[in-house]
């Protein structure tokens, strides 16, 4: 019969499982953490007791099932099940801060609302383009983690130990003691480090998954330590009932509608778009309006196509998506009677565009293909559908054809016939990849992928031009956002930070009748529905439906993009990049770089260069959804 453990060996298995997941925790932290004496205690302090609250969750349940199951005398299948509860909590825990760790690691975040959103999401799995042999190693990994949880729980519970007295004899009063101790001491380290804005300590806690920031701001101003609204670091929004647009749309629909051709492609950031690299949309550049300064509505796919649909900045996405609201855009297309053909080589319910790009559209008009087939095959035939779809279109109508390239995403696909950059990584296993010494043959993938689209956007103009249909038809090349590698920030991908590289995407519009062009400062995402609406006979200012502005107008001008991700938005100056955290929980700090994406040193001085941007984008972040600060 199986038996209970003793409350002794309960204590030692929550002891070495202690010790498993204080390790976990340590390797978060870097040696930045220890550069001080003063730092270093805090650090250590955090480690020990953030170790002890990760295992709340199973510390607690645990004792209190263990003591009534053992004054009910339970043994036999109850025991079990109570190993099989410890075991399979303490195994999830440890894989869950291995799994964060991973993602801080490449990534520079922890696992949040985006990565959530991510796991739970049909296709958001997928999305990641993991290879066969990254998923081999996570499954691998896994079981390791839950084996070593088992047999941590299987020594230390077994009879002939638990029957031992314990060889230590510090009471449990003193252990909680030194537990409160080193919390409250940490939690008053960060609160004075906050309102003294001392850097050490506000950078290392960034480090650990769930940190719970301590403010305090009436002492802090009681001290005399005080900051205005407009220098806050971040930003507090109650979203309100959208009111977008924001007057009726006066529409005079043109005698020849032009067609559109919409191509968004995953991580393609501003410097593929290279004679070498991609000849074909280089070629169409320069017959067409470039944008040489580009920057995508965030550094996420999410918030990247979001802003190039609908002209607003993210954080619209959420109040778009609980109204089911479609873009004015989308709207104004299907009032005019055109047929459309959307592809995907995802799919559109993750992100969820859906919900909000594509919401009231019919669904026999979209197509997605994100299974069962390398991304670069899949790429190569939906061009193949488009082309059937605008040989097969009503001609008496106009037509709008959107397709969404996923070869760039990591782990950046391509056919052999594509490489012109080697050497490139065979294999790119996410877990076992050193990413610093390898990141050379890894961007070499990407560049290669970057040249298979180039194919595919050739066979696209070529379709075209074989059709007889260039001079009335409306090319539109995106990226949705940028991708990193190790450029500026030390991380490979996207996501992270709000640098050039993760933002600025290569950006194309051909529109018939408008010469040759090179924009050469700032646009935007946000620009696109403001260039298109008026060749589609809105008659409205671009204020009244995006926060944008016409590209095509001869006077025009940006100071400043903004990009946002899912708790942050980020001003993208000429000289300055500066985010802020908005309606953000846990540890995200304002971050300041300069033109070529480095830290800042005076970032009061930088915060008051761009107060005017700023307070014009909190604005603009209430402007069509009648939200509160």
């Amino acid at each position: 019969m199986t038996l209970l453990p003793s409350r002794h060996g309960l204590n030692r298995f929550f002891l070495f499982t202690g010790l498993w997941v204080l390790l976990h925790v340590a390797s978060f932290t870097t040696a930045q953490a220890y550069g001080t004496p003063a730092v270093a205690l805090w650090t250590v302090a955090t480690t020990g007791t953030y170790a002890l609250i990760y295992l709340l969750p199973v510390l607690i349940p645990g004792y209190l099932l263990h003591a009534v199951l053992s004054r009910r005398g339970v043994g036999g299948r109850g025991a079990v099940a109570f190993a099989v509860f410890l075991i399979g909590v303490t195994g999830a825990i440890q894989v869950l801060l291995f799994a964060d760790r991973v993602i801080h690691g490449m990534y520079g975040f922890h696992i949040n609302a985006f990565v959530i959103d991510l796991v739970f999401s049909p296709g958001g799995i997928d999305s990641l383009g993991a290879s066969r042999s990254t998923e081999i190693t996570a499954a691998l990994i896994v079981v390791a983690l839950f084996a070593l949880q088992a047999a941590t729980y299987f020594w230390a519970t077994r009879r002939a130990v638990s029957g031992l007295p314990p060889r230590w004899g510090v009471r449990k009063r003193w252990l909680l003691l030194v537990f409160l101790l080193l919390t409250v001491g940490e939690r008053i380290a960060y609160g004075v480090s906050a309102a003294a804005n001392y850097q050490p300590i506000l950078f290392a806690a960034e480090s650990y998954p769930l940190y719970l920031p301590t403010s305090f701001r009436r002492l802090a101003t009681r001290m005399g330590i005080t900051r205005s609204a407009e220098t806050a670091d971040s930003i507090r929004l109650e979203q309100g009932a959208l009111s977008y647009p924001l007057a009726p749309l006066r529409v005079e629909p043109p005698a020849r509608p032009p067609n559109i051709v919409w191509l968004a492609i995953e991580s393609l950031r501003f410097d593929m778009l290279d004679p070498k690299i991609m000849p074909n949309l280089w070629d169409l550049s320069e017959k067409s309006l470039r944008l040489e300064q580009h920057y995508s509505g965030g550094n996420v796919t999410q918030m990247g196509i979001f802003a190039m649909f609908y002209g607003l900045y993210g954080n619209y996405f959420f109040p778009m998506q609980a109204a089911r609201r479609q873009p004015v855009l989308m709207e104004v297309l299907q009032q005019e009677k055109y047929q459309f053909g959307l592809y995907t080589s995802t799919n559109f319910i993750y992100p969820p565009f859906v919900e909000t790009v594509f919401a009231n559209m019919n669904p026999a008009d979209m197509h997605p293909f994100g299974e069962g087939a390398p991304a670069w095959e899949r790429d190569e035939q939906n061009i193949g559908e488009v082309l059937k779809f605008i040989d097969g279109r009503d001609r008496q109508r106009p037509f709008m054809t959107y397709m969404f390239f996923e070869s760039p995403h990591a782990n950046y696909n391509f056919p052999p016939e594509s490489v012109i950059a080697k050497p490139y990584l065979e294999d790119f296993n996410y877990l076992t990849s050193d990413m610093a010494a390898q990141m050379g043959p890894i961007k070499n993938r990407y560049i290669n992928a970057a040249h298979f689209v180039d194919q595919q956007i050739g066979r696209i103009v070529a379709g075209l031009r074989e059709r007889n249909l260039l001079d009335n038809t409306v090319i539109i090349v995106l990226g949705d956002h940028g991708e990193e590698f190790m450029e500026r920030s030390g991380r490979w991908g996207h996501a992270a930070e709000f640098n050039r590289y993760q933002t600025s995407t290569v950006a194309v519009m051909a529109v018939p009748g408008q010469p040759p062009r090179v924009i050469k400062g700032i646009s935007s995402h946000l620009d696109i529905p403001a260039t298109l609406l008026p060749l589609l006979g809105v008659r409205n200012p671009p204020e009244d439906y995006s926060l944008g502005s016409n590209l095509l107008a001869s006077d025009f001008h940006r100071e400043y993009a903004v990009a946002a991700d899912w708790n942050r938005v980020a001003y993208l100056g000429e000289k300055y990049k500066v985010a802020f955290p908005i309606n953000a929980s846990g540890v995200v700090r304002a971050e300041i770089l300069d033109s070529d994406d480095r830290p800042v040193a005076d970032r009061e001085a930088v915060k008051s260069a761009v107060r005017p941007a700023t307070m014009e984008i909190m604005r603009n972040l209430t402007r069509f959804s009648r939200a509160k600060h």
